[in-house]
């Protein structure tokens, strides 16, 4: 079961795929919300919950058992955001991957900030609009054995296009390449950088460069002021690029997502718009 459910002012995502509840939005009854979530959590035997916290809840959090993965500077205008994990399984404590993606930051680490962009004008970059759902749905599928959430359907990706997600692709001859999306809180002005998905005999182009480097820039125009992602801790790709644009690494999320196949780690990248 994958569902995206609201508690009244909250919204979370209850996930059998990634063993997991996340905390997408934290309403105002934050104490009444950690207890329905331990519930559900206890009574599908799910073995994490993630969750965006605000810094003025998440001593609270912690008294319930949570514990601090990484931080977002400024997410809103007046407080941080934390993501808070807390575990319901003693193993899912432990990464599977510490030593590759302590290695991919070691390396990242010795990589310069360099914003600068090339693009090969054989492709075509554009923003999707609602006649490329089931083409960008099929793209992903390409990509991804398994993704947190349901980007491989053509209707989630027409839905969350309605709301606040924005899509990018690149195409070479009309086929899709290179995909990604703006996830907005439009209502703090801070936005996700994320969905990143290049086929594979495309890589190395600096397609995902690109399209940071464009979303960054309409988002910037449209008055966004924070940036950020949740990048695989194992990608060498993504966390250079990541950096490259001038984003600072500010934690980690253990066995955090299902992606590719199986549970991964996930490193914490964030930006303020200057």
């Amino acid at each position: 079961m994958e569902k995206i459910i609201e508690i009244n002012d909250s919204i979370i995502q209850i996930s059998d795929l990634n063993d997991r509840i996340y905390i997408m939005k934290l309403g105002k009854d934050a104490g009444e919300l950690i207890k329905h979530v331990d519930n559900v959590c206890n009574e599908k035997k799910l073995s994490k919950v993630f969750a965006k916290v605000p810094g003025n809840e998440k001593e609270l959090f912690e008294k319930k058992g949570y514990v601090c993965e990484g931080k977002l500077k400024n997410y809103f205008v007046d407080d941080d955001v934390y993501f808070m994990s807390k575990f319901f399984d003693e193993s899912r404590k432990i990464s599977k991957f510490s030593k590759e993606a302590e290695d991919v930051l070691n390396y990242v680490g010795t990589v310069n900030v360099d914003p600068s962009v090339k693009f090969d004008e054989k492709f075509h970059l554009k923003i999707a609009n609602e006649a490329d759902a089931e083409k960008l749905s099929k793209h992903y599928s390409k990509v991804f054995e398994t993704y947190p959430f349901p980007i491989n359907d053509s209707n989630y990706i027409l839905k969350t296009m309605q709301t606040n997600v924005k899509y990018f692709i690149i195409e070479d001859n009309g086929k899709i390449v290179a995909a990604s999306s703006c996830e907005m809180d439009i209502m703090n002005k801070c936005v996700e950088m994320t969905d990143f998905a290049v086929l594979e005999e495309y890589q190395k182009l600096g397609l995902s460069k690109y399209l940071l480097f464009i979303m960054e820039k309409i988002m910037k125009d449209n008055g966004y002021r924070v940036f950020y992602t949740i990048a695989r801790s194992i990608s060498y790709g993504m966390n250079i690029t990541f950096k490259k644009m001038g984003y600072i690494c500010s934690g980690t999320a253990v066995n955090n997502t299902n992606i590719c196949g199986k549970f991964e780690d996930m490193n914490f990248w964030y930006k303020l718009v200057e």
